[in-house]
């Protein structure tokens, strides 16, 4: 796909999972949960992809073979630093950046082509791909405003109660329009409570500079699931094999 180019964010160690190896290297179905994340974007037709890798970064780098590019993040200090580290190797880079996690395999080619065909529907700096949760658990809310644009993405820990009701999540995959989001990144402030650089944050900075920002709700809300804990592990192998029945 021209002018597309996908960063993947696999540079976390994944703790509660109590597992030696990080878990975008885990066996889902055969191969590690992070080749089912760049087969999607491959599948759609996204032939730049840059993996951002930190722990176990040989050991991701040898999974995945010598064809992708690959940026190092020291230390994990959230996704918009990880983003971040991928900067030097976009220098000149005027086209699409889809961000996706590295431990979100329920991620399809058809889901990631959706929302291309959505980010191109008009001329928006940014479209989050959401989904409609029974729970929003953890996950950031997704504020819209009248006119059904994104406006905010409010992490769970800081959401007031009003906030907490949204049901309506951010899955941490997006679609942006590189020339106008990457130079952005640097004025996302580190979280005082946690430390880190939040990517959810470019979000209030786009709209407060004038630009749109869509959101694509997924027809499927599995597609949120990731790879987190051992029971996540398991729920998402079952869905797998569901999807498997279905083909």
């Amino acid at each position: 796909m021209g002018h597309t180019a996908a960063v993947v964010l696999a540079a976390g160690q994944g703790t509660r999972m109590k597992s030696a190896r990080t878990k975008v290297l885990l066996d889902l179905g055969g191969q590690a949960v992070v080749k089912h994340v760049t087969d999607a974007c491959e599948g759609c037709g996204i032939s730049r992809i840059i993996v951002v890798v930190g722990t176990q970064a040989d050991a991701v780098k040898t999974c995945l073979g010598s064809h992708f590019e690959y940026a190092h993040q020291a230390h994990t200090r959230g996704t918009a630093d990880a983003v971040k580290c991928a900067v030097p190797l976009l220098t000149g880079f005027t086209g699409r950046l889809v961000v996706i996690p590295g431990d979100a395999p329920l991620v399809t080619a058809e889901t990631l082509e959706q929302l291309l065909q959505v980010h191109g529907s008009r001329k928006q700096a940014a479209t989050v791909l959401t989904a409609v949760l029974a729970d929003g658990a953890a996950y950031g809310r997704i504020i819209r405003d009248e006119e059904n644009l994104v406006v905010r993405i409010v992490e769970r820990k800081v959401a007031r109660k009003g906030e907490l009701e949204i049901r309506e999540v951010n899955s941490g995959v997006y679609c942006f329009e590189a020339e106008q989001v990457l130079p952005l990144l640097d004025e996302i402030e580190e979280n005082p409570v946690s430390g880190e650089y939040y990517l959810t944050d470019i979000v209030g900075i786009l709209v407060d500079r004038g630009y749109e920002v869509l959101g694509l709700r997924a027809a499927d809300p599995r597609v949120m699931l990731g790879v987190n804990t051992p029971e996540d592990l398991n729920k998402v192998r079952d869905i797998m094999r569901e999807r498997m029945q279905q083909e």
